[in-house]
């Protein structure tokens, strides 16, 4: 391989050869065109293709226009295959966004490479860059769109913004100075105090760093997949296809005499496209299986019959072609692929201009498919569509085993590779119409916590779903050619499945908190502990404090004016009851992040005058762990695990109940519960230290005592007695 140095001097011989032609010829902008770097930029590009009908001094390399074409074709069929029929999924938009880049810089560079005009050049050229500065962010988003479930973190929207700000500033400058491209040679944009290869390479570093945090996002999804089978594969289609695009856009903008020739980038490129087909219509990322038969049966067979009026597209790229001044058939082959992608929209729209009860049907048939959010599910035998949906109800509530049987015996779904014990299972009947169609039973979590009332409300809703398809599929078997009477058991089947799908979204974000009030309060979602509480137009220690309180009085509640007392003390009560409410809307928005807008509340509800703190949002407190490890230890036989017990609830204590929580942590209101914590603290310590005692570890039973004595203020006869039996100072 040529050196850097080396490679430079060759293409400055070069373009001094085609910039002496240039100033002979008077073509207008085109010494514009020729003025641009020279690392893989647009000097190159008309030194390649030649201006006008000047001599070219590179061929365009035929591997690079057979990928550039094929990746143009997939890329196009793609993304209106998947948008056409998943319109209202985030992802496919994405992924349809995704694809309308790729058409872009694949057209852009095709023509480039085949036409004489330097005015076309200079526009694609300039298509390209800016197509080209965005991919990378696009990699990254559509990571994201595949991989998280719910709102994106804030550090993922961060990063996907400054991941696409800085592709549109660079774009920009392409734009509006294209005589100083980002180039590792000149000539190259300068900044002050930034060397151009400086710039250059930074630009390229950043690149390669945002293709890395998406393939990280996809390795991760992998992982997090554990026993889904079917999100792994999905998952793993995604990671690959991610993989051999960052390969390829690396190579591509990378040096010459670093990246290769252009046709191997472009290669890794046109290759994870074939991977993104089939993840597309072999994993059903996007499209349920009847999309994908409809795709391949109407889009492919029907569009190649469609295909006759090619004649049309004949005179269509024959007056394109002064235009663009190419040879390529670039207008028929897209076009074409256009007909193949949207021909099954248009089919359903004629029949519902013709028949619609028709289309009705068919649409049914759709809605089974987009049921619980996961395309594999509807429209597949039951115990295929069952059991992707228990693999993620065990991803959201952490149980590792279940099973779905019949009540003829037959197992529909597993998980675990057995069935839970009957002691501990959760046993739901699946009851469709009125009938018993079999039972599924839900094993125990894997942390040992009790299921709380609306994780038992969801198992319900899945159990819904499941006799559904059971009876659903007995109805397709027994009245196969009167599908047509399905449609209203389909239409209620997909509001039970919407139903479950939003009820695993608010459990996904609303069951994770975790609350620590034995102390300083800290409340904890997903691992992460939420420091603002209030929204853009309330305070966020109002709102901490409001949580508080109706953390503390659980199912009593507080009235409005017990909390504006205590939060709006000195405000009048216009003025108290107007920062009231604007508080409760924020920090219902931080409860409920998954929560659409006009939709009720259910972290805090509003009943005979009270508001309340839905019990279930919390699916963890150190107050709650505390007195069960107390009842525990207080019902155990077996002294070293009582002994075990107490000194984990122990552990729990950090400090007085919410101490330092604002407003409340110092009103009158919490005095109350501060004395019974303390006092069960105090009896927690006495009981310690005579556990110590009978296991003769004077100790530990004295220091037990001395903490009993500390907490109940110097007056604890128990601790006192405690420490004169074993003849230890106070």
């Amino acid at each position: 391989m040529r050196s850097a140095r080396a490679n430079v001097e060759r293409d400055q011989q070069e373009f001094g050869a085609a910039r002496q032609w240039a100033a002979g010829r008077t073509i207008g902008g085109a010494h514009k065109v020729l003025i641009r770097g020279l690392a893989g930029s647009t000097v190159t590009r008309a030194c390649r293709n030649g201006i006008t009908g000047a001599p070219s001094i590179f061929e365009p390399e035929p591997l690079e226009i057979a990928s550039q074409s094929l990746a143009a074709i997939l890329a196009t069929w793609l993304g209106l295959t998947v948008l056409s029929r998943a319109p209202r999924d985030r992802a496919p938009r994405v992924f349809a966004w995704v694809s309308l880049l790729l058409v872009a810089w694949s057209v852009s560079i095709l023509v480039e490479r085949t036409t004489s005009e330097p005015a076309v050049i200079a526009n694609l050229n300039a298509l390209e860059d800016v197509a080209a500065f965005l991919l990378p962010a696009a990699a990254l988003h559509i990571i994201l769109a595949f991989t998280v479930e719910g709102p994106y973190a804030a550090w993922q929207s961060m990063a996907l913004s400054a991941a696409y700000a800085v592709g549109a500033v660079m774009g920009a400058q392409q734009l509006l100075d294209p005589a100083h491209p980002i180039s590792v040679v000149a000539p190259r944009l300068e900044l002050p105090g930034i060397p151009g290869e400086l710039l250059a390479w930074g630009w390229i570093g950043l690149r390669i760093a945002i293709f890395a945090l998406a393939i990280w996002l996809a390795v991760r999804a992998y992982a997090q997949a554990n026993g889904d089978r079917s999100r792994r594969n999905q998952t793993l289609a995604a990671l690959v296809t991610v993989a051999l695009a960052s390969v390829g856009g690396t190579l591509r903008f990378l040096p010459r005499d670093l990246g290769g020739p252009n046709w191997v980038g472009v290669s890794f490129i046109t290759v994870s496209l074939v991977v993104a087909t089939y993840a597309v219509f072999g994993q059903g990322i996007f499209l349920s299986p009847l999309a994908i038969r409809n795709a391949f049966r109407y889009s492919l067979l029907a569009g190649l019959a469609v295909a006759v009026y090619v004649g049309a597209l004949g005179i269509l790229e024959a007056l394109a072609e002064p235009i663009l001044h190419t040879t390529l058939p670039i207008v028929m082959v897209l076009a074409l692929v256009a007909t193949v992608a949207l021909l099954d929209p248009v089919r359903e729209w004629l029949q519902h201009l013709f028949n619609p009860a028709r289309t009705s049907r068919d649409a049914a048939y759709r809605r089974l498919g987009r049921a619980l959010g996961i395309h594999a599910l509807a429209d597949q035998p039951p115990e295929v569509a069952i059991q992707p949906a228990i693999e993620r109800l065990a991803r959201y509530l952490g149980f590792g085993q279940a099973l779905v049987s019949t009540d003829s015996g037959a197992v529909v779904a597993n998980l675990g590779g057995g069935p839970p014990s009957a002691a501990a299972a959760l046993a739901v009947p699946l009851v469709a119409e009125g009938r018993r169609y079999g039972e599924a039973r839900f094993g125990p979590r894997l942390d040992g916590r009790p299921y709380s009332a609306r994780e038992t409300a969801l198992f319900d809703d899945a159990a819904s779903y499941f006799a559904a398809s059971l009876y659903i599929g007995q109805l397709r078997d027994e009245q196969a050619e009167a599908l047509a009477t399905l449609g209203a058991q389909q239409r209620a089947l997909a509001r039970r499945g919407t139903d479950l799908n939003d009820s695993l979204v608010d459990a996904s974000a609303a069951l994770t908190l975790r609350v620590h009030a034995l102390g300083p309060m800290r409340v904890e979602r997903n691992g992460e502990a939420i420091n603002s509480w209030g929204g853009p137009k309330a305070g966020s220690r109002q709102a901490e404090a409001i949580f508080a309180f109706l953390f503390d009085r659980g199912d009593r509640g507080a009235t409005k004016d017990e909390i504006t007392d205590v939060v709006w003390p000195d405000v009048d009560i216009e003025r108290a009851d107007l920062a009231f409410h604007r508080t409760l809307v924020g920090l219902r928005g931080i409860l409920e992040p998954a929560r659409r807008r006009r939709e009720t509340s259910h972290a805090i509800t509003f009943h005979n005058d009270r508001y309340r703190l839905d019990p279930s949002l919390v699916g963890w407190s150190d107050v709650t762990s505390f007195e069960e490890l107390v009842t525990r230890a207080g019902t155990s036989t077996d002294t070293n695990e009582s002994v075990r017990l107490l000194e984990e609830a122990r552990q729990l204590i950090r400090g007085d109940y919410l101490d330092d929580c604002p407003f409340y942590g110092d009103s009158e209101y919490i005095e109350e519960s501060r004395r019974l914590i303390r006092g069960r603290q105090v009896d927690l310590l006495v009981t310690l230290g005579e556990r110590h005692e009978a296991r003769g570890d004077r100790p530990a039973a004295a220091t037990a005592f001395r903490e009993a004595l500390v907490a109940a203020g110097g007056d604890c006869v128990s601790a006192s007695d405690g420490l004169a039996r074993l003849g230890a100072p106070a």
